[in-house]
């Protein structure tokens, strides 16, 4: 399907440079479309919600309400077809448990250092808006009547508290049993009790919780169960309660028991996030349209910058904005692709396609007056090989993940090929869904400055331009695909998986950046900010 020009290898070696911000010429393939009929030729559309607005490059923390995992076997990142991240998180119950705590514990820290002038705040206000959010639910007030509170009490409070902080984007997960091994006797052919590839072996393997394992793997061991079942199940005329039992036993095990049984369910609670994010800059053509390329698919695990050798970088260029680095491959001795936030500098009133009313962004301010600049994600073609996030975003990718350093290299990420989506059953009803995210701006950039849209703002005709026509609606208004393949992987390799067909595009609402800029200190500083939380104290020592 993809064929590599020298240009694009090129670019592909070059990932991104340690030593400066990459610099992009022109808008690379596409085209830019110009026909915007209810705005100025060429603008954007909405008003302006997006993006951060800021002055200058300072350092930030996360002001959000996201749990934070503690085991990084709970975290699983998927980049699928439409330029998305989705970040799911397991809740464990610790976590679960630990919730208000850690709000509290996170407020308390953050206060303590503003009193001790050892941070001080700069630019915006969303901390103030993080601690009016906490006084509204009376965060402390939740913390001290803990003790009186039975197990089940206490888990169901912060269970509730964390939906109302978070809508949208907690999911109690109950799956029975009876349809979990129905679904998958279902799927189970009388060849696979003879013999099984590797590739039908991973199938059948992550098919006993669809859409949630991605063993890429299977050793020797798990080969016996697993055959062992198929063997039981194809003697059954239906799932009876001994190969149910078989069933969850080797789910158990394959999953770490992350999915416990409740009785006749698997019950549990997940955290999920649905993030716009920028891809390479190019294109490529899949039936008969160009869509975003993606250059590097595979199962690859959280690594090293190359210059300061850990996971959990920030870097100390300014351009990049204190923002949290995370790579995960390398290129060459020197060079790697990462997740990190944007590097030119958008200034409303210079920038082409916003509007005027874009112009003038006062929004959370910290004093009088307009910001100067403005983080603006484009979804689409636009990296040297980097998966660009939002600079709210991705403080809160790293909130989601485990403060302890350690823990992040046991992090996988899950890139599809260009044409493969991520299907997920978010919701745990059976019924696996598209995962999208309704965030429609995509632009190219032109002498290192933000150019021109690459499509109208308006959503049927961006996700026409970001799915290559494959979209449809039904009569409801319900946008569906007729038929798309998910990404699958073999040990680090991805390869083309299910086929679904007339399945719905879900459809995530933008969330919004949270962030508190703060005075800069130094990279060590800026480094445990972003990892505090009441399992993880900040330092008495000071950072740096």
């Amino acid at each position: 399907m993809r064929i590599l020009s020298l240009r694009m290898v090129v670019w592909l070696v070059a990932g991104v440079l340690l030593w400066a911000p990459p610099a992009l010429g022109d808008e690379v393939g596409g085209g830019d479309i110009e026909l915007y009929p209810t705005r100025k030729e060429g603008q954007v559309e909405e008003p302006p919600a997006y993006g951060v607005p800021y002055d200058k490059y300072e350092p930030s923390f996360y002001t959000g309400f996201a749990p934070r995992s503690l085991d990084s076997e709970r975290v699983h990142l998927h980049l699928g077809r439409g330029n998305q991240l989705r970040v799911t998180e397991v809740l464990s119950d610790e976590v679960i448990d630990a919730y208000v705590r850690d709000l509290a514990h996170r407020r308390k820290t953050y206060l303590g250092l503003a009193a001790k002038k050892r941070i001080v705040l700069t630019q915006n206000t969303s901390f103030d808006e993080f601690e009016t959010r906490l006084d509204q639910v009376d965060v402390d007030r939740l913390a001290e009547q803990e003790a009186e509170l039975s197990k089940e009490q206490l888990r169901a409070r912060n269970l509730a508290l964390m939906d109302t902080l978070n809508p949208g984007r907690v999911f109690r997960i109950q799956m029975p049993i009876a349809d979990l091994t129905r679904r998958w006797l279902g799927r189970v052919h009388s060849e696979d009790a003879k013999k099984m590839g590797e590739r039908r072996r991973l199938e059948l393997l992550n098919g006993l919780l669809p859409t949630r394992l991605w063993k890429a793997k299977i050793d020797g061991e798990t080969t016996k169960e697993l055959t062992a079942l198929v063997k039981l199940g194809l003697e059954q005329t239906g799932p009876s309660a001994e190969f149910q039992a078989a069933y969850v036993t080797l789910l158990e095990r394959v999953s770490g028991g992350i999915y416990p049984r409740k009785g006749e369910s698997l019950g549990f609670v997940e955290f999920t996030a649905i993030y716009p994010v920028g891809s390479f800059n190019e294109f490529t053509e899949y039936r008969g349209r160009k869509i975003p390329m993606y250059p590097t698919p595979g199962r690859r695990s959280l690594t090293t910058h190359q210059r300061t050798k850990t996971v959990d970088h920030i870097p100390d260029k300014a351009v990049y904005g204190y923002f949290p680095w995370i790579p995960y491959m390398h290129v060459g001795d020197r060079l790697h692709n990462s997740f990190h936030t944007l590097w030119w500098k958008m200034e409303p009133p210079k920038t082409s396609f916003l509007p005027k009313d874009w112009h003038d962004i006062d929004r959370g301010r910290r004093g009088d007056g307009d910001y100067r600049y403005l983080w603006l994600l484009s979804r689409g073609p636009m990296s040297h090989g980097c998966t660009h996030v939002n600079a709210g975003h991705i403080s809160e990718l790293r909130q989601v993940m485990p403060s302890e350093t350690k823990l992040l290299y046991e992090i996988d990420t899950f890139l599809n090929k260009s044409h493969l989506y991520d299907v997920f059953d978010i919701d745990g009803d059976g019924t696996p869904e598209v995962m999208g995210v309704r965030y429609f701006i995509a632009f190219s950039l032109k002498n290192k400055k933000a150019h021109k849209l690459r499509v109208r703002n308006e959503r049927k005709a961006f996700y026409d331009w970001l799915y290559g026509g494959e979209l449809k609606y039904r009569a409801d208004g319900t946008p569906y695909f007729a038929s798309v393949r998910d990404g699958q992987f073999v040990g680090r390799t991805a390869i083309d998986g299910f086929e679904y067909e007339d399945i719905n595009l879900y459809e995530a609402e933008y969330e919004a950046e949270r962030i508190q800029f703060y005075r800069m200190i130094d990279i060590r500083f800026a480094r445990e900010m972003r990892k505090i939380g009441v399992h993880y104290p900040f330092p008495e020592k000071k950072a740096g």
